[in-house]
């Protein structure tokens, strides 16, 4: 074999391997559920005008973890969880809220996609939303854990 397509075909194998073994950035942003009852989520998140998109809801039972949108790749975002009603240790009925900051429309009795988020849309009421981290550069890619005592977010690289 002649030694420039030995090289050739050497740089081109290095090239290859080097591209499959390179993982893409991730950009998800995963909830997950440590609370003793179910967790609604909401989330809000800028759009290239500037103005904000709210959207409703994520439902996580006790000990689950999901993606709020698999496709949803954006700097930075706002969360709120509500847990679901439930009794407390006296028998009270109550519910828990994480959420606090910002302000943005949501809707309490389905799911919802407001736009212009920033203002009361339709039958929304604006509640109180967690600013999530910001990218430095790129998408996003966290995982925000609700607690009994909170949540806690997990930046990823």
């Amino acid at each position: 074999m002649r030694p420039w397509l030995l090289r050739a075909a050497l740089a081109t194998l290095i090239a290859t391997v080097a591209l499959l073994g390179a993982a893409p950035a991730r950009a998800d942003i995963i909830f997950c559920n440590k609370f003793g009852h179910a967790v609604n989520v909401a989330i809000a998140y800028p759009q290239p005008d500037g103005k904000f998109i709210s959207r409703g809801w994520l439902s996580l039972s006790p000990g689950s973890c999901a993606p709020f949108d698999t496709a949803l790749h954006v700097k930075t975002f706002y969360f709120r969880g509500e847990s679901e009603q439930y009794r407390d240790d006296s028998g009270k009925q109550t519910r828990d809220f994480w959420g606090k900051g910002r302000k943005f429309a949501m809707w309490e009795n389905d799911n919802y996609q407001y736009y212009n988020a920033e203002e009361r849309v339709f039958n929304s009421t604006l509640q109180e939303f967690t600013a999530g981290p910001e990218a430095e550069s790129g998408d996003v890619s966290v995982t925000v854990t609700f607690l009994s005592t909170g949540s806690v977010m997990d930046f990823h690289n």
